[in-house]
């Protein structure tokens, strides 16, 4: 099913035929550096497009396909999760693209996407980012598309960084070539 289309991109939902391509992405280990699942097997990629599945369809919303416009190439996921932090369950927002993907502002906007998708579709009212904090990359994205440091925390052992956007500051006025500049 189709989520979103951004300038360059297409986000839809994953389906099994995506696991030999997302596989490949989510098997390197610079993608998956700040993963703390890191890189995926075959079968991990699998699981993970399972369990998207499930969440469409007891959410509405999941990990999805980044999809190239120009080439129709799956690059990538981004998409919305339900996460248990500290006993607080919220929605995170995640994204990872293959390499050849990376610098192009591509992250960005695909997360402005499912952000977008988060508050008018679903009617979340704050969505977090869980980033590692020696990730740069990924808080450059988090900012870019308006989300803001909440907190500091453990995670998985990780030491992180709590990013939040909430559905107030969210403006639906402003197109999502305003909100990339």
């Amino acid at each position: 099913m189709f989520i979103a289309e951004t300038p360059r991109l297409v986000l839809r939902e994953l389906t099994l035929n995506d696991a030999g391509a997302l596989g490949e992405i989510l098997g390197d280990p610079e993608v998956m550096e700040f993963s703390t699942n890191g890189p995926c097997t075959d079968d991990d990629t699998r699981k993970f497009i399972d369990g998207c599945l499930t969440s469409y369809k007891e959410h509405g919303f999941g990990q999805w396909g980044v999809v190239d416009s120009s080439s129709g190439a799956i690059i990538g996921f981004c998409g919305l999760s339900p996460v248990d932090l500290n006993g607080v369950q919220e929605v995170e927002i995640g994204y990872r693209l293959a390499r050849n993907a990376w610098g192009q502002g591509l992250a960005s906007e695909a997360a402005a996407a499912a952000l977008a998708y988060g508050f008018s579709k679903c009617g979340l009212d704050s969505i977090i980012a869980i980033i590692a904090h020696r990730h740069v990359a990924s808080v450059r994205v988090a900012e870019k598309v308006g989300l803001k440091m909440d907190f500091s925390t453990t995670y998985r052992g990780w030491d992180v960084g709590i990013w939040r956007k909430k559905h107030e500051e969210w403006n639906t006025r402003k197109p999502l070539t305003e909100i990339l500049k």
